[in-house]
């Protein structure tokens, strides 16, 4: 009797302490689940530490011209430059010694003038002439990329009324430069403000280097140019203007293209930073758009130091892809009320069927960029047509829905073909490609370390699905973020489509920066 009174006294703690623990575990669980998934981001920074920035990023010297090779010189080039030697202001010494090409640690900047010969222009004509159209599709506008009809209207347009003089003098009328850093005769603009007539004005000049990515190019930029370098008032007398940089990309217009594989975003943040150091600048701003985000928040994590602040257009790829993904799984199956997302219409993963259609360029450039490039190359109607719907959807997806692709609607056809003509006479379409091969195919941009200089982002609504992150997966990466700027309309382009809005956003950056000393 006593012995089965002992064993129903056990079973009964037994099934108490079971009762204990499943309690515990039914109330604690979801207390921890709740504090693991609100703060998902430090856990995942501490069990996933990032290595030493030094073993990630390339800061030590290359060489990227071919072995052996000579620096390409000027007559080299699809177009010729005309090198204009301006012994007032540059000591180069006889004109001789000016018109050399630079070479590897050279630290000559020569300057240079576009013109393209009457001969180059002709070619150019017969080809359009010569274009070769498909038929276009029914009633379904850009659904099939671009259409034959309107690819018609755009070389009419080209041959007829676009006036390439008028628009040559208007790249010209800033001063373009040369030189030559780790075996590539870079090609970049410098202007500088206006001095200031009023004695009462105490003007801060301060530099910033303008990216621009692909298929844009420092054409692209041009708008910015007189928003940035005429002065605004910081506070009381004291004024600040910019002085305005803008690079053509390695491989990209009038910059060298890399002889050598593996020239990647991080490579050419190293180099424009040697160029910003050559030309005196111990601190500057950095603006990206595309590509250049990219390299400008490289540059800013690479040398935090330098660089007085970052304003970037396309700043969702900062994220890890894992991290990414994980988000969107916590999207789908956590409770709103511990997983609330701002901007579900950003997230990568719920634009898939977005991304598909308006990635495949990217696929083909990231493996097999040549071989496209190859047509583009010897076609320039071709070439309008593959740069010319990326300026028509990225602008807004539902551009495709329009019968001329919302083109004349965002820009005009001069701006357009302007920066069509940078590729073509430059003969950089392929070298332009390449970029993302180099990149993708090492892993792509996600390194996942933060940018600790002040920032400022510009959130453009139209921007094409997934490329910016929403919110509060963002602020985490930016660890002096003055404010992510938002914007209800605009896409991918809005140094072209809406420049106001864009300079708005880089002087709230300076503002803010320069009223801290």
């Amino acid at each position: 009797m006593a012995k089965s009174t002992t064993q129903a006294v056990k079973t009964r703690c037994s099934g108490r302490g079971l009762a204990f623990y499943l309690t515990c575990f039914i109330v604690v669980t979801p207390v921890l689940l709740c504090l693991a998934v609100r703060n998902h981001e430090c856990i995942l920074e501490a069990v996933f530490r990032r290595p030493d920035i030094k073993t990630v990023f390339p800061f030590s010297d290359a060489v990227w011209a071919a072995p052996g090779a000579e620096p390409t010189k000027a007559d080299d080039a699809v177009v010729p430059w005309t090198l204009q030697v301006l012994k007032t202001v540059f000591p180069f010494g006889s004109e001789e010694e000016a018109t050399q090409p630079t070479k590897p640690d050279d630290d000559a900047i020569l300057p240079w003038k576009l013109q393209v010969s009457s001969k180059d222009l002709e070619d150019l004509q017969n080809r359009l002439r010569r274009t070769r159209y498909g038929t276009a599709m029914p009633g379904q506008n850009f659904a099939y990329g671009f259409p034959a009809d309107q690819l018609k209207n755009i070389v009419d347009y080209w041959l007829n009324k676009y006036d390439w003089k008028k628009q040559e003098a208007l790249i010209n009328q800033y001063d373009h430069f040369k030189t030559n850093i780790e075996g590539l005769n870079i090609h970049f603009v410098r202007v500088q403000p206006a001095k200031s007539t009023d004695s009462k004005r105490n003007i801060r000049v301060t530099p910033i280097i303008l990216l621009h990515g692909w298929p844009g190019s420092f054409f692209e930029l041009y708008k910015l140019i007189p928003l940035l370098t005429t002065p605004q008032q910081i506070a009381g007398n004291d004024y600040a203007a910019f002085e305005v940089i803008i690079p053509s990309l390695p491989g990209f217009g009038f910059s060298d293209a890399p002889q050598q594989p593996g020239l990647k975003p991080a490579d050419i943040a190293r180099i424009f930073h040697k160029l910003m150091t050559r030309l005196n600048f111990a601190a500057y701003f950095v603006h990206g758009s595309d590509w250049g985000s990219t390299i400008g928040r490289y540059l800013a994590v690479m040398y935090p130091e330098h660089v007085l602040g970052v304003e970037l257009t396309l700043y969702g790829r900062v994220i890890p892809t894992s991290y990414s993904v994980l988000h969107y799984i916590l999207h789908l199956t956590m409770p709103r009320f511990l997983f609330e997302v701002s901007e579900p219409h950003k997230l990568l993963l719920g634009n898939f069927f977005n991304l598909m259609r308006e990635t495949g360029y990217l696929h083909i450039q990231s493996t097999k960029p040549d071989t496209v490039g190859a047509g583009l190359l010897d076609s320039p109607a071709g070439l309008a047509g593959y740069i010319l719907e990326k300026f028509s959807t990225w602008t807004n997806a539902d551009n495709m829905n329009k019968a001329d692709g919302g083109l004349t609607e965002y820009f005009n056809l001069d701006d357009l073909l302007t920066n069509v003509m940078v590729y073509w006479v430059s003969g950089s379409i392929i070298t332009s490609q390449r970029l993302y091969k180099e990149t993708w195919s090492t892993g792509g941009l996600s390194d996942g370390f933060p940018v600790l200089v002040p920032s400022v982002l510009s959130d453009f609504r139209h921007e094409f699905a997934g490329n910016n992150a929403p919110d509060e997966f963002v602020r985490p990466y930016f660890k002096d973020l003055i404010t992510i700027s938002k914007h209800n309309s605009g896409g991918h382009f809005p140094a072209m489509e809406r420049p106001a809005d864009l300079a708005e956003d880089i002087w709230a950056l300076a503002k803010n920066v320069l009223s801290r000393e």
